[in-house]
């Protein structure tokens, strides 16, 4: 019986474990050819994760603008750059010369007004103007048209009840 167990756990004379040169060989050639089939697949599921990062950033930014046009009850506007492949968020602000609590602004106190850049919700002390070139998110991604409404403009904007316009500023 000892001898039995012995030919079992004994190493054999003449054999040696690991793999031969060959063995070796074939296995970087398959993995070679594996890598080769996956390379393409990767650029491509890259790119279209940046293109729907890019779309979905387009979104964010026109609720984002409705938000803040229902919150604060000015108007807010998105323009899309496409020469310049920029997202901006801006809000009206009434500029004038008002002073005290007042409920009730005056049309003889309103000045006039601009818009403003919006502050990122997520980028503390950053503006709302999402550059495309400086994003590497978006490496790849080149805006080439955008057009809201029958008018042909850039920019939505959304009055205080959030009711998407496409008017020209």
């Amino acid at each position: 019986m000892r001898c039995l167990i012995d030919l079992f756990t004994k190493p054999r004379r003449g054999l040696h474990g690991g793999f031969t040169l060959v063995e070796a060989l074939i296995i970087i050639f398959i993995l070679g050819i594996v890598a080769t089939l996956a390379v393409p697949t990767l650029q491509s599921g890259l790119a279209e994760s940046r293109l729907a990062g890019a779309s979905g950033e387009i979104i964010v930014a026109l609720e984002y603008a409705q938000l803040v046009a229902m919150t604060s009850g000015s108007e807010t506007s998105v323009t899309i750059d496409a020469a310049n492949d920029t997202i901006l968020v801006e809000r009206y602000e009434i500029t004038g010369d008002i002073m005290g609590t007042e409920t009730e602004i005056l049309e003889g106190q309103i000045d006039g007004g601009a818009f403003v850049i919006v502050a990122h919700p997520a980028s503390r002390g950053k503006e709302y103007k999402i550059i495309f070139a400086n994003e590497d998110r978006f490496d790849g991604v080149d805006i080439t048209s955008a057009n809201f409404g029958v008018i042909p403009t850039e920019t939505v904007t959304f009055d205080a009840m959030g009711v998407p316009s496409a008017k020209v500023r």
